[in-house]
Order: C-alpha cells, then structure tokens, then sequence
C-alpha cells in the first residue's frame, strides 16, 4: 500500500524526516510534490496543513492535479490542525467535487483537529453479451434470374403503335355535346335545326358591343353570346374548337 503525506506550511510534528513524508511551504510547492509518481500508484494522500495558514497554503484547484496518480478506490485526507471554532472548511468539500472524488466525510479527532477524507471512485468495468434470439429465422435468398420477367412481353401490338393523328379523327360541328341548342346559341346548331339542317353561307356572327368579348369570361358581360367560350382575337368569332377528349 503506497501512502504519501504532504504537510503544507508550517506544521511540524513526528512524521517529519520519515518515508513518504514531503513538505511544501506554499502552494507552489504541490505540484513539484507528484512529479516523480507514476499514474495510479496511490493508494492513500493525505494533506496536514493548520487553520490559521489555510488561504494561503491550500488550493482548491490543486487536488485536481493529484487525481491521475491516485489508483481507484484510492483514498484523500485533508487534516486541519489548530482548529478555530468560526472556522469554514466548506472550501474542502469543494475540492473534492471538482477533483471528482465522492463519499465525503469530516472527523473531529481527539486533538482537535478535523479530518475530510473522500474517495477516488472505481472504473466499472462493462461486458457486452451477444443477444440470443428465441426464435431464428433463416432467410434464403435466391439470386438465379430464370424467375424474372422480361419486360419486352408485356409490350402487345396495340401499346406500340402510334396514336391516331388528329387529321383522321372525326370532327364535328355540334357544339353543344348532343344537347338541345342553347337560347342564345353562337355555333349554329339552333339554326340548322331550324332550317332543317343546312345553312347557306357562313352564319351571322354577333357584333361585340362592348369590346370586351375576345378577351374571355372574366371580361365579358352577363349576357354575353359568347360566354363560356374561349378568348379569340378580332376577326376569329366564327371559328368553333372541337374541344373533345383526345385519349
């Protein structure tokens, strides 16, 4: 079991002169202390220092440096000797939370003194397990392609051949899609009806008053002749689209 006690300032006592025993009159002092240990390869640390000279020998961020040397499970006292009953050792307590250090406890000895101690904790050491499955289900997979489809074949005589051209369609003249002819009708149909059938010469197409008829509904008046119709240029209102499905 490695032990090594550092007393800070001016404390004196038995221990002076024996193994293990260093001394550091100021803060500085501490970090020359550990410079020939090895990492973890302390099993004890123990820091003897007295009230009265405790601000100016101890440094809360110095028991930081001291963690690496320590092995696990390693413990760290700090004895403060000539006690004062005002005194705060809370800054103690501190130091051995930022240093990592858990289980913190404080003595009064029969001299007066106090001890804090706390421990370096232990490396948990993790094991992973592989996971059994109750239930192992094999999946085969076959990579032999006589099973796969040609997609050539799902090609018939009537998906490659070409779409009928508009030219061998069948166009016709009744605007309306088979209804009787509207009131106000601009395709002829209703004249045709009445003449039972035939026109001779091109329809009278109706005179815009307003000006507006060409541009399209939105534009046009409730009693428009060509409400419902597309929007056509000056000099167009005779022609009729044949506005059927093409599929």
């Amino acid at each position: 079991m490695v032990e090594l006690c550092v007393i800070l300032g001016s404390v004196s006592g038995p221990r002076e002169g024996q193994k293990g025993v260093i001394f550091a009159k100021e803060k500085a002092d501490m970090a020359g202390a550990r410079q020939n240990l090895a990492p973890a390869s302390l099993e004890r640390l123990e820091l003897t220092l007295k009230d009265s000279e405790f601000d100016e020998c101890f440094d809360p961020m110095e028991l930081s440096g001291w963690v690496q040397f320590l092995s696990p499970g390693a413990t760290v006292s700090i004895r403060v000797v000539d006690m004062n009953k005002t005194s705060n050792l809370q800054v103690i307590h501190t130091a051995f939370l930022l240093a990592g250090l858990s289980g913190a406890s404080e003595r009064r000895e029969a001299d007066g003194s106090v001890m804090l101690s706390a421990l370096k904790q232990a490396r948990e050491t993790f094991t992973s397990a592989p996971l059994k499955s109750k239930n192992s289900v094999a999946v085969v997979v076959d990579l032999d392609d006589g099973d796969l489809i040609d997609e050539d074949a799902l090609l018939n005589e009537n998906v490659l051949n070409a779409p009928t051209s508009i030219g061998e369609r069948v166009v016709t003249s009744d605007d309306c899609g088979g209804r009787k002819p509207c009131d106000d009708c601009t395709c002829g149909r209703a004249e045709r009806e009445a003449n039972g059938g035939a026109i001779e010469g091109r329809k009278q197409v109706p005179s815009s008053s307003c000006g507006n008829c060409g541009k399209g509904d939105a534009f046009r008046c409730a009693s428009c002749p060509y409400l419902g119709k597309p929007a056509f240029k000056a000099g167009e209102e005779h022609l009729v689209l044949d506005l059927s499905d093409d599929l």
